[in-house]
């Protein structure tokens, strides 16, 4: 083999080891890039994630609170519908207990 193939050979090989160098670099970068952006990407879901949670949780506490407040108002009106019914008994009751003693005497 002359020294012109064999520095030719050379000269190719070092081409291709430093083709081969940069597609590490390269690549290496790249995988450096996706990781940052998936990072990002995760935070920016999580984000997204918590806000949606607490909007559910609002909901749910509105939603709550509006069931107690019907519930409340309910129980007070059936509350003072018992009451009204147990005066109008009670007035009873005493009228008749009277009419007892009355007839008794």
């Amino acid at each position: 083999m002359s020294q012109e193939t064999i520095a030719r050979i050379l000269a190719i090989e070092q081409e291709a080891a430093k083709i081969y160098d940069d597609a590490e670099r390269q690549a290496a970068r790249l995988i450096e890039e996706a990781e940052k952006e998936a990072a990002v990407l995760r935070e920016r879901i999580l984000s997204q994630a918590r806000q949606e949670a607490e909007q559910i949780v609002a909901a749910g506490r509105e939603a709550a609170e509006a069931e107690r407040s019907r519930a409340v108002t309910q129980a007070e009106a059936e509350a003072q519908r018992m009451e009204a019914l147990a005066a109008r008994h009670f007035d009873q009751a005493v009228n008749f207990v009277l009419d007892r003693v009355a007839r008794h005497e």
